[in-house]
């Protein structure tokens, strides 16, 4: 059994040379944002086997709660690993979006053999939030006052669904990081770094692509918020998925 909620969608008899794809979604969102944007049909509809989860202290996996000690990032990697090792999946892209991109830098670092490719959507080198700690107050403690509208709406969105443990997702805004940025430098697998046009991200995005060995930086139409839902970003990673590099030639 799984510690995470998953979903699974695509054709795993189709296109086996293919790696699974893993998707994870964004802070206080859950699996299904992905279905609703069309990625997962649009994936699917490229051959590809779709694993989506539920992140700890989100909607299905609300009861998956970090321990106390362990960086939600890092320790959220280790889990996803354990996950997939348990329903067979040995060779994995990961697709992230906004705040779960740090998860993805720690699979593809911690674990470059089965991370084969790795696609971050709507972030830039920096993570959290301007009013992430005043909104992780609020949702530790209901008689916080919020001053401020950010982080208000960072409230809002975080008990949109009953289902999430707010203690989790304040220490989501709190304590997520990337991995250190050697570790980043030192990673062949190729990277895919998406924003919006209109994404707050844009300005700090070639930051992130320049840490990494071989990336690549797209822009498409919206902003952090809408770029998910942009039919050209859905049809940029199906291609960049199923790109086959050319065979290398043995030297002589």
């Amino acid at each position: 059994m799984t510690r995470l909620a998953w979903q699974r969608a695509g054709a795993t008899g189709q296109r086996r040379h293919l790696p699974a794809v893993v998707l994870l979604h964004g802070w206080a969102g859950q699996g299904a944002d992905w279905e609703r944007a069309g990625w997962t049909v649009g994936l699917a509809a490229a051959g590809l086997d779709v694993l989506v989860c539920d992140l700890p202290g989100h909607a299905a996996s609300a009861g998956v709660a970090v321990p106390a000690d362990a960086a939600p990032a890092a320790w959220t990697a280790d889990v996803i690993r354990g996950d997939l090792d348990r329903l067979h999946v040995k060779r994995a892209a990961v697709v992230a979006y906004g705040d779960s991109c740090p998860v993805a830098g720690h699979l593809a670092v911690r674990a470059p053999r089965t991370f084969l490719r790795a696609v971050f959507v709507a972030c830039d080198d920096q993570v959290g939030y301007p009013q992430g700690a005043e909104a992780a107050a609020a949702l530790r403690d209901p008689r916080a006052t919020v001053w401020r509208v950010g982080a208000a709406d960072l409230v809002r969105r975080a008990r949109s669904d009953p289902r999430h443990d707010r203690d989790v997702l304040a220490r989501w805004l709190l304590e997520t990081a990337w991995p250190a940025a050697p570790r980043l430098a030192a990673l062949a697998t190729p990277v895919l770094l998406a924003v919006g046009a209109d994404d707050r991200h844009r300005a700090r995005a070639p930051r992130l692509a320049a840490l990494f060995p071989d990336a690549r930086l797209v822009t498409v139409p919206g902003d952090e918020r809408t770029v998910l839902h942009a039919p050209a970003l859905i049809d940029a990673v199906g291609a960049f998925l199923t790109d086959e590099p050319e065979p290398r030639v043995p030297a002589r």
